[in-house]
């Protein structure tokens, strides 16, 4: 089941350096905090996404991001 969450500018928050971890606050449907976890893989992954869509030419107003549950 996929869930839609909006980036709202937030910042990532670092929980530790070594080995480098972090959240990221996104917020849903019904304005509830979703947290994002990231580990240095994940977020050099993402980079690499956003880069992809950014070189598409998408984009809009907002950036909305869908994190399949299962």
């Amino acid at each position: 089941m996929s869930r839609f969450v909006e980036y709202q500018d937030g910042d990532v928050s670092v929980t530790s350096r070594k080995p480098l971890q972090g959240t990221l606050e996104l917020v849903g449907e019904e304005d509830e905090p979703v947290y994002l976890t990231l580990d240095q893989f994940a977020a050099e992954w993402l980079m690499g996404a956003l880069d992809e869509f950014l070189i598409e030419g998408e984009g809009g107003a907002t950036s909305q991001v869908a994190i399949g549950r299962g």
